[in-house]
C-alpha cells in the first residue's frame, strides 16, 4: 500500500526555507570572499629592504645603527662560513671564476641617506660581499645551515610556491566550497526535497551489504576529519583568531597532528572501495543519457532516466574519490616523509597539488553529502541500514531494481 507524499507539503516547505536562509548566508560569505581577493592587503608582495633594515624614510638612529652593524657583522660571518676556498683560504683553484666578483667592484655609485659606515660596506662587493652573488642563470640561494640542500629553501621558485598556496590555493578553495554550497542551498530553495513521487510502498530492497556500508563510512568519517583538519591549517588564522590565540594554536597543534591520524582510515577505504565498486562505475553510454535529463531531479513527474547501480553522478563522485584520494594519499605520503625519495621542488609540488586538490574534493563531496542527506528524500537509509524502499529505487535506479528481483525470483524474465 503506497504512502501518498505531499510534494509542496509542511515539511517540502521547512526544506525550501531553510535553503533560503543558508543561500542568503553563503551568498554574502561568497561577496566577502571576492572583497578579500581583490583588496589587495592579502597578497603575497615581497618586502623591499635597504641594507639590513627596513627603509621606511625616516633618519637611522643611533640604536637602530648600532643594530644594523651588529647584523652587518653577524653576516659577513656567516657568508665567511660559505664562501668559496679560494676567498678565504688556500685553495688549489688559483683563478678566479668568471663569475667572481672584480676587485674595487661597487653595487651602487649612488649615495646613500644614512649609516655611511654600513652604506660603504654593503656597497663594495670585495671580500665576503662577492659571495652573495652567483653565477647568472644558476641562483639557487644561500644558506649556511649545516645540511644539504639547505640553500634551495632560499630560490625563486619559493615566491611562485608561496603564491600558489597563499593566494591561489586558499583563495580559490575558498569560492570553490562557498559557491558549493551556495549552488545547493539556492537548488534547494527554488526546487525543494527530491520526493519520492509515487510514496512509499513499504517493501525494502537491499542495496548495500555490511562490508559495503562500513568501508563508505570508515572513508566518509577519515575524509571529514580529514577535511576539517585541512580546512584549520589552511584558514586557521581567518576562522579561528577572533577566537584568541590560545583557541587558535590549541586547533592548530590538534589538526596538524589529527590530519596525520585520519591519513590511514581514509587510504585504506580508497583501496577497498576501488576494488569493490570499480566494475560497476565504468562509464557506459546509459550514463550520457543521464546526464542529458539531469537525473530527473528537476521533475517530480518523472520520467527518470533508467540506471543501473550507481547512476552518472554517483560514478562522478565514486572517480572523484578514487583519482582525488589517490593523489591526496600520494602526495600526503610525500609529504609525511621529506626528502626520502622527493627533493624540495617536488616537496614544493606536492604540497601545492595537495592543497588544490584537497579543497576541490571538499566541495565535490559537499554536494555528494547534500543530495545523500537534505536533498533526496529516502536516499540516506541506502547506506545506513542498507534498505532502501522499492518506489524510491524504482524512480532512481530502474534497470538495478529489474535485476534484483531476477535474481530474487520475483518476477518473470
Amino acid at each position: 500500500m503506497s504512502e501518498p507524499v505531499v510534494v509542496h507539503g509542511r515539511d517540502f516547505v521547512k526544506y525550501r526555507i531553510g535553503g533560503a536562509i543558508v543561500a542568503v548566508l553563503l551568498a554574502l560569505a561568497l561577496v566577502w570572499q571576492v572583497y578579500e581577493l581583490f583588496d589587495g592587503d592579502a597578497r603575497t608582495i615581497p618586502e623591499v629592504r635597504w641594507g639590513v633594515t627596513e627603509y621606511d624614510g625616516r633618519t637611522m638612529g643611533a640604536q637602530d645603527e648600532a643594530s644594523g652593524l651588529l647584523a652587518a657583522q653577524s653576516l659577513a660571518a656567516r657568508t665567511t662560513f660559505q664562501a668559496e676556498r679560494y676567498q678565504t683560504g688556500p685553495s688549489p683553484e688559483a683563478e678566479r671564476p668568471d663569475y667572481g666578483v672584480a676587485p674595487n667592484t661597487r653595487m651602487t655609485t649612488a649615495p646613500m641617506d644614512y649609516g655611511e659606515e654600513l652604506s660603504e660596506g654593503w656597497a663594495a662587493l670585495g671580500g665576503d660581499s662577492g659571495a652573495i652573488l652567483h653565477e647568472p642563470g644558476r641562483v639557487v640561494g644561500l644558506s649556511s645551515l649545516p645540511y644539504p640542500g639547505a640553500a634551495l629553501f632560499e630560490r625563486p621558485f619559493g615566491r611562485d610556491w608561496r603564491l600558489g598556496i597563499a593566494d591561489i590555493a586558499t583563495h580559490l578553495g575558498a569560492l570553490a566550497i562557498l559557491g558549493m554550497g551556495f549552488l545547493l542551498a539556492l537548488v534547494l530553495a527554488v526546487r525543494g526535497r527530491v520526493p519520492i513521487a509515487k510514496g512509499r510502498d513499504g517493501r525494502k530492497v537491499k542495496r548495500f551489504g555490511l562490508i559495503e556500508r562500513s568501508t563508505h563510512w570508515l572513508t566518509s568519517v577519515s575524509f571529514i576529519g580529514l577535511a576539517l583538519t585541512g580546512i584549520v591549517i589552511a584558514f586557521g588564522k581567518t576562522l579561528l583568531m577572533p577566537f584568541g590565540e590560545p583557541f587558535l594554536g590549541a586547533a592548530g597543534w590538534i589538526s596538524t597532528w589529527g590530519h596525520m591520524m585520519f591519513f590511514p582510515p581514509f587510504a585504506l577505504g580508497i583501496v577497498v572501495m576501488a576494488v569493490m565498486w570499480i566494475r560497476r562505475n565504468l562509464p557506459e553510454r546509459l550514463d550520457l543519457t543521464w546526464l542529458r535529463m539531469g537525473g530527473g531531479f528537476f521533475s517530480d513527474g518523472g520520467p527518470n532516466p533508467p540506471a543501473r547501480k550507481f547512476n552518472a553522478g554517483q560514478k562522478l563522485i565514486f572517480w572523484s574519490a578514487i583519482l582525488g584520494g589517490a593523489l591526496m594519499v600520494a602526495t600526503g605520503v610525500t609529504l609525511m616523509f621529506p626528502f626520502v625519495w622527493a627533493d624540495l621542488g617536488a616537496l614544493s609540488w606536492a604540497m601545492l597539488i595537495h592543497a588544490v586538490i584537497g579543497l576541490l574534493l571538499i566541495s565535490v563531496f559537499v554536494a555528494h553529502i547534500y543530495i545523500g542527506t537534505v536533498g533526496m528524500q529516502g536516499a540516506f537509509w541506502a547506506m545506513w541500514g542498507g534498505d532502501v524502499d522499492r518506489n524510491w529505487a524504482e524512480e532512481h535506479h530502474a534497470l538495478w531494481l529489474r535485476q534484483v528481483e531476477l535474481e530474487e525470483g520475483r518476477t518473470k524474465p
